[in-house]
């Protein structure tokens, strides 16, 4: 009912405030929506690279249209901001609920950590989406960052193992590191793979999962920067 009111003024923010835009974006909308199609049935994870506050905004915005997510609501993904940084001005928090958002403290508390992820968890085995950054923050390099990998994506996996795994490659061509927004006027490129690969158990079935996710990742920045040259 929310989104009624709520998703034009999201993509008015994006789309006139910020003047963004992106070539690729009907494109890449219509491989989605044929995949989502030949895949019905399956949770979907994305799992984006990180270089600014608002990607996973961008990323909703520039992969589905506004039609689809009125019709399909459980396509508007999840995401997991910090709750330092979202969490203490009232307007934030008001876009948060609204936007889709479950709250987690990275120097919290084990229990408050397991709570969190277990709500994430628990969505995605439900059939909603949910967008992650495997980076666990913001790239200071303007590049994938592998050493801060987190690997509680690869733990959803194994949760969930019938998820179907996105990996998304968002990045302004202005971009040269992190930012909090990007600059007014900039056009991205995006790009995306699915990421199968056999699921293990324990620890090292997380890690495995989620480098396997980092080098599709990776993959797709060679491909941005070579193109960039």
């Amino acid at each position: 009912m929310n989104l009624i009111w709520f998703g034009p003024c999201f993509i008015l923010l994006l789309r006139c405030l910020g003047s963004y835009s992106c070539p690729e974006r009907d494109v890449v909308r219509r491989r989605l929506e044929h995949l989502l199609n030949a895949e019905q049935g399956r949770p979907l994870l994305i799992c984006a690279n990180h270089l600014t506050m608002i990607d996973s905004m961008l990323l909703t915005w520039l992969l589905f249209d506004f039609k689809t997510l009125l019709l399909h609501f459980h396509r508007f993904p999840w995401n997991v901001p910090e709750l330092q940084n979202f969490g203490g001005n009232i307007l934030l928090r008001i876009m948060c609920y609204l936007g889709k958002c479950v709250y987690i403290e990275r120097q919290g508390s084990a229990e408050a950590r397991r709570l969190s992820w277990q709500k994430v968890s628990y969505l995605n085995a439900i059939g909603e989406t949910l967008c992650i950054f495997p980076e666990g923050g913001r790239s200071r390099t303007g590049r994938l960052a592998r050493e801060n990998t987190v690997y509680g994506v690869g733990q959803l996996i194994q949760d969930n193992p019938r998820t179907l795994v996105l990996g998304v490659y968002l990045r302004g061509f202005e971009q040269k590191n992190y930012s909090f927004f990007p600059r007014r006027g900039e056009r991205f490129f995006l790009d995306f793979r699915t990421c199968e690969s056999p699921i293990q158990g324990g620890r090292r079935g997380q890690r495995d999962l989620t480098l396997h996710i980092m080098d599709q990742l990776e993959a797709m920045e060679r491909d941005y920067l070579a193109t960039r040259q």
